[in-house]
């Protein structure tokens, strides 16, 4: 990735591919793995993508119990739901 600068650093990470796409899912309800498949079908994509939208204090991960089984899911902070708000704001002005 090309050197910019530390203030546009959160610009940058969600103007890659499917990183808007997959804090929007999040956003409406807590998603595994394998539920955001359809918002980033590359597993190396869609990891890297999870971490950064972590790393960036936008999603954070639950433990909650399905089946009797407790996954790994993925849900919006309210960092991030800021974050969605603003970039629906830029988009509506398109």
């Amino acid at each position: 990735m090309m050197a910019h600068s530390a203030k546009w650093e959160l610009i940058y990470m969600l103007a890659q591919t499917y990183a808007l796409d997959m804090l929007e899912a999040v956003s409406k309800k807590p998603m595994r793995f394998t539920d955001l498949e359809s918002n980033s079908p590359n597993e190396r994509t869609r990891s890297q993508r999870l971490k950064d939208l972590e790393d960036a204090g936008l999603i954070t991960t639950i433990s909650l119990k399905t089946n009797k089984r407790y996954f790994v899911h993925y849900t919006a902070t309210n960092k991030g739901r800021q974050v969605l708000q603003k970039a629906r704001e830029l988009a509506d002005l398109a």
